[in-house]
């Protein structure tokens, strides 16, 4: 009986990519190797039967004292080296199908589900699957080529990919996204009502800060600024979450914005200087602020300072 001839396509015949010896024999033995064994056992064989098929392909003694080696024999060592890791990479690539189990598909969407990249989804399975990771060493497919070929594999493993399949993985990827989205809902400061909550309890603090009246102007400016700064960031806010959970009522900041202008306007702080002028004026305006109800609304909600009076010259009167 004639042996079976093996077939060589157009396109591999053209890229004069023909079967190498015991390529086929090699073939059949991962086969046989799939079907018996499983997890990492069979991953560990399978790169082990490579290995054996590719240093039979380059043809080294695997017996040679290297210390017995003169310079070009070890270059010539080193260049078959590559050539075995090229090849053990090149038949473990045409395997990786394979080691993609139905857990592996699951665990990506799972991490997709939960925000992350293909790239990250990937680079996590590699870290906690041993029997991806063992394909990550480098005397097999290495952790670069493994990474690049898995996010090609599993990148549609999401809503809105061509090849989503919505039918074995919708339910999961929703299930895990309100999941995902209770979680995050709980860790503290996230939520905007905890924010305000946050920023009420700071605006107080720098409240109570002001009122020792102990400070110099310099830091008066400064404490001012930061509550300045934090009511704003409080009405922003509370434009979208109502009422605001708020301690400190806005009567209680004009009250101390017009206590620390009327101490800073008294006649012992005439010895600070300019710095004690700018922060009155900076006082004055933003107590206006607070108590006009006739304050304009600026783009993000936020009530406006009074703008300073000009002259005809456009300088400050």
């Amino acid at each position: 009986m004639a042996a079976k001839r093996t077939k060589t396509s157009l396109q591999d015949a053209l890229q004069g990519d023909f079967p190498q010896k015991g390529q086929s024999e090699l073939r059949s033995d991962v086969k046989a190797l799939y079907e018996r064994l499983s997890g990492y056992e069979r991953v560990t064989a399978i790169i082990e039967r490579v290995q054996r098929y590719a240093v039979e392909t380059v043809g080294i003694s695997v017996n040679r004292d290297l210390g017995d080696l003169d310079a070009d024999e070890v270059q010539e060592i080193e260049a078959e080296a590559v050539e075995i890791e090229d090849t053990v990479r090149r038949e473990l690539l045409l395997c990786v199908t394979g080691f993609i189990s139905d857990s592996h598909r699951e665990f990506v969407v799972r991490c997709h589900a939960c925000g992350l990249s293909t790239s990250d989804a990937v680079q996590e399975l590699i870290l906690g699957d041993n029997t991806i990771n063992r394909l990550a060493q480098d005397d097999a497919m290495g952790w670069k080529g493994l990474r690049e070929i898995l996010i090609h594999r599993l990148a549609y493993l999401k809503p809105g990919s061509a090849r989503w399949p919505e039918a074995k993985y919708g339910a999961l990827w929703r299930e895990t996204r309100e999941q995902h989205r209770q979680a995050v809902s709980d860790i503290p400061f996230t939520s905007p009502v905890e924010q305000i909550a946050l920023l009420a309890k700071h605006a107080d603090r720098i409240n109570r800060e002001l009122e020792k009246k102990t400070h110099s102007a310099k830091d008066l400016q400064l404490l001012t600024n930061s509550l300045t700064k934090t009511m704003e960031s409080l009405r922003r806010l509370s434009a979208t979450e109502q009422p605001m959970p708020v301690n400190l009522s806005g009567a209680q900041i004009v009250g101390v914005l017009e206590r620390l202008t009327l101490a800073l306007k008294a006649p012992g702080k005439q010895m600070i200087g300019g710095e004690a002028e700018d922060l009155v004026s900076v006082l004055e305006r933003l107590t206006l602020a607070l108590k006009a109800p006739e304050q304009r609304v600026i783009g993000n909600g936020a009530k406006s300072l009074p703008a300073e009076e000009t002259d005809e010259t456009g300088s400050a009167g």
